[in-house]
């Protein structure tokens, strides 16, 4: 195999969107496994709509994924610039190659020109084309036209044949370009058009395979045609599944994040985003959905990427994340964790609020999806609730009214308050021991204390909350809780 390059050629134009981190995971696994090059090349010739903003969002989401590479804007390379608006000149002297070898021409047609010729091709029931009116000017007409001012694109003259390129998925891929029409490859501004543009960067970085989404398909017969009139060779193509919703509508933001940053700010760990995509359109063939990019290179063959387009599934995503929280230490996930806590207005950073998020990290472990869901789950871990919500314990905690409520949580005031040996393994047996002596059920007691204790039904294992809440807040709590019941 000669050398493998491959590229990801995002637009500056918005978000870094999760369907081009899976293209780019893929093309860098790739490029890693053969010992080859990956590159990163901007594609901004759409100046109304770049921002520099969403420049360095494509960087951090390639980084924050796991993916360096080896030629871009911030790194440089052998066949820069890697900007495609530094690279205006090289397009031109193309396109002036063309013109002066009778493959491409100038078309002074006008919007409404186009426009009125696709509504009656439409009409006729015809697929619009451009109908080549420009395509046979003389060099004197050209030459007054453009001289008199008017606006000119170039075309690019499409040959009477059946367009064909191979395609590592799908096999060999056919087209015939008396459908196409003449095409476009430099618009009225002087700008080229994306498939001029990207077939030329291709050529002259020496890509070996182009590796994107199978939206790609219809603009590869004219980047072929593009490689052809300069006698370059063509690369491989590679073209992986469409992602989509449930309902098998293109993936879109109705059903959960689009963007990798989101799924960072979600709490969704690095590991586990990247390994999830790294399934949507690939499939290992080894039974084992668990991998780290090591994996993943050493595993990668294009053989394996599926043909049929893929569902997005965000709860396999959910379920991925939180086998990768329960996978990393406690250390480790009391650090990821810490950021999120940091937004919220009752954590200081202390070294005492640091020591409490390491235990209940420890606690909390087995049970958190995300990590943003910290925020809410450990906030009573640091604040006391100071309002009970009555009717969540008259739902909770049934046939029990609320008198007989304060009852319970006097009578255990009173036994916890007897109690040194502040350990969750004794707490629970002196409080099971209690619920004999009360002649009640321990889920009916437990339940109580929980809400008493945190403000909610649903908490770590209620001893393990007062071990780390602390005898001192735990009788606080639960006084406050008791003379709220007994002022309803």
């Amino acid at each position: 195999m000669k050398e493998v390059r491959v590229r990801i050629a995002p637009s500056p134009t918005g978000n870094f969107h999760v369907g081009t981190a899976r293209n780019a995971l893929y093309n860098y696994i790739f490029a890693r496994k053969h010992g080859g090059k990956m590159i990163v090349r901007i594609d901004d010739t759409d100046m109304r709509r770049n921002t520099e903003e969403s420049e360095r969002g494509i960087f951090e989401g390639l980084k924050w994924i796991g993916i360096d590479w080896d030629e871009g804007p911030d790194v440089g390379g052998p066949y820069g610039p890697y900007r495609q608006s530094e690279r205006l000149e090289i397009y031109n002297k193309y396109i002036d190659q063309l013109i002066q070898e009778g493959k491409a021409y100038y078309c002074f047609c006008t919007e409404d020109e186009l426009e009125r010729e696709r509504k009656e091709q439409l009409a006729r029931k015809e697929a619009p084309k451009y109908s080549g009116k420009c395509r046979n000017l003389s060099p004197e007409e050209i030459k007054e036209k453009l001289e008199a001012g008017m606006k000119a694109t170039v075309r690019f003259k499409v040959p009477d044949k059946i367009i064909k390129f191979h395609d590592a998925v799908r096999g060999e891929l056919a087209w015939d370009g008396r459908l196409i029409g003449d095409f476009v490859i430099r618009k009225s501004d002087g700008l080229p058009t994306y498939n001029f543009a990207s077939a030329i960067d291709d050529w002259q970085m020496k890509i070996s395979h182009v590796m994107r989404s199978q939206e790609h398909i219809p603009n590869t017969y004219n980047q072929v045609l593009i490689f052809e009139a300069f006698g370059a060779e063509v690369p491989e193509f590679v073209h992986f599944p469409l992602l989509l919703n449930e309902d098998r509508t293109k993936i879109s933001k109705r059903d959960g994040a689009l963007f990798i940053g989101e799924y960072r700010d979600m709490g969704y760990l690095r590991e586990a985003v990247t390994n999830f995509i790294a399934l949507l359109g690939w499939n290992p063939g080894d039974g084992d959905e668990f991998m780290t990019i090591d994996d993943m290179i050493e595993k990668f063959s294009l053989d394996r990427i599926n043909n049929s387009n893929v569902v997005f599934d965000f709860k396999k995503l959910e379920w991925f994340n939180g086998n990768y929280i329960r996978r990393i230490s406690v250390d480790d996930l009391a650090e990821r964790i810490k950021p999120f806590l940091e937004q919220t207005d009752y954590f200081k950073g202390t070294e005492e609020h640091l020591e409490i998020l390491k235990k209940v990290a420890a606690v909390e472990q087995e049970r958190l999806k995300r990590l943003d869901e910290a925020k809410d789950a450990f906030k009573p871990f640091y604040v006391e609730p100071q309002e009970y919500d009555i009717d969540l314990l008259k739902e909770s905690v049934k046939k029990v009214d609320l008198a007989q409520m304060a009852e319970l949580i006097s009578a255990s005031i009173e036994e916890l308050n007897t109690i040194e040996n502040w350990d969750k393994d004794y707490l629970e047996e002196r409080m099971r021991l209690l619920c004999e002596k009360l002649g009640t059920k321990p889920k009916i007691l437990f339940m109580l204390l929980r809400i008493a204790e945190t403000g909610s039904k649903v908490s770590p294992p209620l001893f393990d909350t007062f071990e780390i809440i602390g005898k001192e807040s735990t009788l606080r709590r639960l006084e406050r809780c008791k003379k709220q019941l007994e002022q309803k």
